[in-house]
């Protein structure tokens, strides 16, 4: 007992030893500020930078992760989609786009979307830290901006047109983000001569096997004819094969061929008024030239549903309904197993 009593004498002796440490913030070394603001939110960050400037310049000196991030910006505020969500009523669109470029200018993203509405606003002054990129009903000015402002690294770039909407297609392929990226796609596409124009840029900068670009079409856009005659025309010389559903070209190197893939075929008694009513998908992609035809994917439901996600479910056991896949056979009423479309999404441009 007496040992114990001693033990608890010296065990309190020693406790009041320790030296006492204030508990403000303005106590806390720096190294441990920084600590402390890595591992804050968003939210958190930015209410400490408002308390004083060299707290504003120690949160703007850290970056932050973000696995995936959204903006929308309208006329009357700021949309911000990390973990938590951020909504911020502005008193002018000004400030949106002031708040945009500060969470441009800390963030680190793994994937961001875009969708702003108001294209007299933008002025993109960061640049832009992402693998990937998904800018969603937005005019050029916004598109081409922020491809521009894009950093060295991104391997995905998305971009769903605005309804009705023709991009300055040129400006998009003189981007260097997009003459090296691996995979990018314009969904509802307006330019027929897109596909032309991306494999003739590949031709020229002799893109990497693998490179893939993607194209939709509704049945408020071109023909689907239109995108495939264009394409035949510009490469007359250089092609490979046709057979109707894959058009094969030779580029100028020996290594390497780009393959054109048409993603559906209407089942409609042969149909073509009914069939350039319907949407369409394409597939452009280098290709090794080694690459032999029986390798082809013919089970297309997996790379359509990269760019239409809400409507096919990439089930590559199954077409998806009034899809066939052996166009050939048309004529001759031969019939495909089919799957279910669903029906019950509607298209919404908005979040």
């Amino acid at each position: 007992m007496a040992s114990t009593l001693e033990n608890l004498s010296i065990m309190t002796e020693n406790l009041s030893m320790d030296p006492v440490y204030e508990t403000n913030w303005s106590d806390i070394p720096e190294e441990i500020k920084l600590e402390c603001i890595e591992k804050m939110e968003l939210n958190e960050r930015l209410s400490l930078r408002c308390t004083a400037k060299a707290e504003r310049s120690l949160v703007d000196s850290q970056k932050m992760k973000i696995a995936s991030g959204g903006f929308q910006i309208t006329h009357i505020g700021l949309n911000f989609f990390p973990r938590p969500q951020i909504f911020k009523i502005l008193g002018n669109p000004t400030e949106a786009v002031e708040l945009t470029n500060y969470v441009l200018r800390i963030g680190v993203f793994g994937g961001i979307f875009v969708h702003y509405r108001d294209d007299d606003v933008m002025h993109f002054t960061e640049e832009i830290s992402t693998k990937y990129i998904h800018i969603v009903s937005c005019k050029n000015k916004t598109v081409v901006d922020v491809l521009q402002k894009l950093k060295k690294g991104v391997e995905d770039i998305r971009i769903k047109a605005k309804r009705g909407h023709e991009y300055a297609l040129d400006d998009i392929l003189a981007n260097d983000h997009v003459r090296n990226v691996p995979y990018w796609h314009i969904e509802d596409c307006y330019q027929a001569d897109s596909l032309q124009k991306v494999a003739q840029m590949w031709i020229n900068e002799n893109s990497k096997i693998g490179t893939t670009f993607q194209v939709s079409k509704t049945y408020q856009g071109p023909p689907s004819s239109e995108f495939q005659r264009i394409f035949l025309e510009h490469f007359n010389d250089h092609i490979v094969s046709n057979t109707g559903k894959r058009i094969r070209i030779r580029t100028n190197n020996p290594d390497r061929h780009i393959l054109l893939e048409r993603g559906l075929d209407y089942n409609d008694d042969g149909n073509d008024e009914m069939e350039e009513s319907y949407e369409q998908f394409y597939r452009l992609i280098v290709i090794s030239a080694e690459m032999d035809e029986s390798e082809y994917d013919d089970k297309c439901n997996k790379w359509i549903s990269i760019i239409d996600v809400e409507n096919y479910y990439g089930n590559d056991d199954e077409p998806n309904a009034n899809i066939n896949e052996n166009h050939e056979n048309i004529e001759n009423d031969d019939q495909v197993e089919n799957g279910e479309r669903n029906q019950d999404v509607e298209d919404d441009d908005d979040w």
